[in-house]
């Protein structure tokens, strides 16, 4: 009787490895990483070192791909460049956190993310800058939504932006906070223009930003100069467009248009283009 519990509890306790072992196979194949079972095997069977080793010097670990998620713009031979990684290099001992920063000092790049995928593969997520408009500074850059300038313009890449001028490079550079507050703003205003249907009466051609006068649009075919000063955009350009459909009902054209007037902000002056006089 003894030797027969004895043998039912050797049996027991190897039906328990036997089912642990199952699971946690099927827990790694869920993951999709069996190749790192395989490394603990060799590891748990040759001790520790002999197991690292093999990690580290195997050919089954070696790097054969470089999967980019959310390119556009970043050029993915760059961004390999710039990690430091090489096909053939091994997985394990690919630095990613080193890889990540490299990248992450490529101009189109805001956030980068790498991930092994066992047995021969790193995933790089990449979320990129969305531009919003150009700003000129000396050179035109990419603007994003928080009016932050990220990139220059290189030859042959996307230009079709609203374009922010009034600010000069040295500007920018002694005043970088107020200025992208300003760019900011303006962003906001473009939006609001666009919102308000104002693009398709009278499409933008120029925008102009400045520290203490706030912004300027020219717009329509005659690029009439809209001083906005700052804020309130969507009730000045409600006041915009009923002050155009009024002098398209006229049969006139204004030269300068006025909502800028800070202590009667619902005043509206009007410079008319030949010489008309102000309303």
């Amino acid at each position: 009787m003894l030797k027969g519990r004895k043998n039912r509890r050797r049996i027991d306790q190897a039906a328990v490895r036997a089912a642990a072992q199952n699971v946690a196979v099927r827990t790694l194949k869920g993951l999709g990483v069996v190749a790192l079972l395989v490394g603990i095997c060799v590891a748990t069977a040759f001790g520790a070192d002999r197991g690292k080793t093999y990690l580290y010097t195997s050919p089954t670990f070696a790097i054969e791909e470089l999967s980019f998620e959310g390119t556009r713009h970043a050029d993915e031979n760059e961004l390999t460049r710039l990690s430091g990684i090489a096909l053939g290099d091994n997985l394990f001992q690919a630095d990613l956190l080193a890889a990540e920063r490299a990248m992450s000092a490529h101009p189109w790049v805001r956030r980068v993310s790498v991930e092994r995928e066992y047995p021969r593969k790193l995933v790089v997520r990449v979320i990129e800058h969305e531009p919003a408009a150009l700003a000129d500074l000396g050179g035109l850059y990419y603007l994003d939504a928080a009016g932050h300038p990220f990139k220059k313009l290189a030859p042959g890449e996307e230009g079709d932006w609203p374009i922010l001028r009034g600010v000069t490079r040295e500007e920018y550079v002694a005043h970088e906070g107020e200025i992208e507050g300003l760019f900011q703003d303006a962003l906001g205003a473009l939006a609001a223009y666009g919102e308000a249907g104002l693009e398709k009466v009278a499409p933008l051609s120029e925008v102009r930003v400045d520290r203490v006068d706030g912004l300027t649009f020219f717009c329509g075919p005659d690029a009439v100069a809209v001083k906005l000063g700052q804020g309130e955009w969507r009730e000045k350009f409600t006041k915009l467009e009923q002050l155009l459909t009024e002098l398209s009902r006229k049969g006139a054209k204004a030269e300068v248009i006025r909502l800028d007037n800070r202590t009667r902000p619902g005043w509206v002056a009007v410079q008319l283009a030949q010489g008309g006089g102000q309303d």
